[in-house]
């Protein structure tokens, strides 16, 4: 009896379910359904409103699939940037308290003096190479499609400003006995700071324009770093202590940058304002005169 009770009812609910079955088929079938991205029919719109539909998944379609994979790419990040000075200085503080830097600092000493007794005091000039180098070719006009004169002559002075401070300082507070015992503040050497803050001013601004424009400015600020060490000034942990802050001074100087730029130019400063900058100089020779014309523009 329950059986037969539960094949009626079972028939009952078909018999009311078909008819609509059917009315939802042919209603689906006089308006077709539109499909979404998300895979779900939307059905009974109107024309327009089912192409709008159909435009706007296709256009986030079209623009998820143009847009570019996001990848955190530590080794061009601003944290990169500063791992070989940390390096650097790092070594310059460690070598003072291991014995097995010590005796690099030592053995590099006697080698030089017993290669190189006397002194070569150029190395107090072409410390300023690089800083030359970067102001002549700003001055020249060469292009580095980022920063005008301006902007250059301001990313300079705020690095050899940090430079400067930092260095004195440790020079002031941290008692290092130079290799010809002349004074105590060996630690860091400031030529090769003063050197390698404008190699690597070189490197920054003109590393697209060629990169031997850096390696250049680097080969200078390394032979005056060696130099220091052959004329009995510094030992090697002093020029390595020096160039690390160099190359930190520089890129806490393009850190700091955006903040005088906008200080200076304000925050709708357009492009062609931020790219230009020309040097024109045009002599002036007659009969009974001669002079010339100067014009800078930042």
């Amino acid at each position: 009896m329950k059986l037969l009770r539960s094949l009626c009812l079972l028939c009952g609910v078909l018999a009311a379910a078909l008819p609509l079955h059917g009315q939802l088929l042919s209603y689906a079938i006089e308006r077709p359904a539109v499909w979404t991205s998300s895979s779900v029919p939307v059905a009974g719109l109107a024309p327009r409103v089912e192409g709008q539909v159909f435009a706007r998944h296709a256009l986030a379609a079209a623009e998820r699939d143009a847009r570019p994979e996001r990848r955190c790419d530590f080794w061009h990040s601003t944290g990169a940037r500063f791992i070989i000075p940390a390096g650097l200085i790092t070594y310059g503080i460690v070598a003072w308290g291991n014995p097995l830097l010590q005796e690099v600092n030592h053995g590099i000493d006697e080698y030089v003096r017993e290669v190189f007794p006397g002194k070569a005091r150029f190395d107090d000039y072409i410390q300023y190479a690089p800083l030359a180098a970067y102001m002549g070719l700003s001055i020249a006009g060469v292009d580095n499609r980022q920063h005008n004169l301006l902007d250059r002559t301001i990313i300079a002075a705020t690095s050899y400003l940090i430079m400067g401070i930092v260095v004195n300082t440790i020079k002031a507070t941290v008692p290092v006995l130079r290799p010809d015992g002349s004074a105590w503040n060996s630690f860091p050497s400031g030529h090769t700071a003063m050197a390698f803050t404008g190699a690597h001013l070189l490197f920054r601004e003109y590393k697209d324009v060629s990169p031997w424009i850096g390696i250049a400015g680097y080969a200078v600020a390394t032979t005056t770093g060696v130099m220091r060490m052959f004329n009995k000034r510094h030992w090697l942990s002093d020029v390595a202590a020096g160039a690390g802050i160099a190359i930190a001074s520089v890129e806490a100087a393009y850190l700091l940058w955006p903040v005088f730029d906008r200080w200076i130019y304000g925050t709708r400063r357009s492009e062609s304002r931020r790219r230009t900058s020309a040097m024109t100089f045009t002599p002036a020779i007659g009969v009974d005169y001669y002079g010339a014309g100067f014009v800078c523009v930042f």
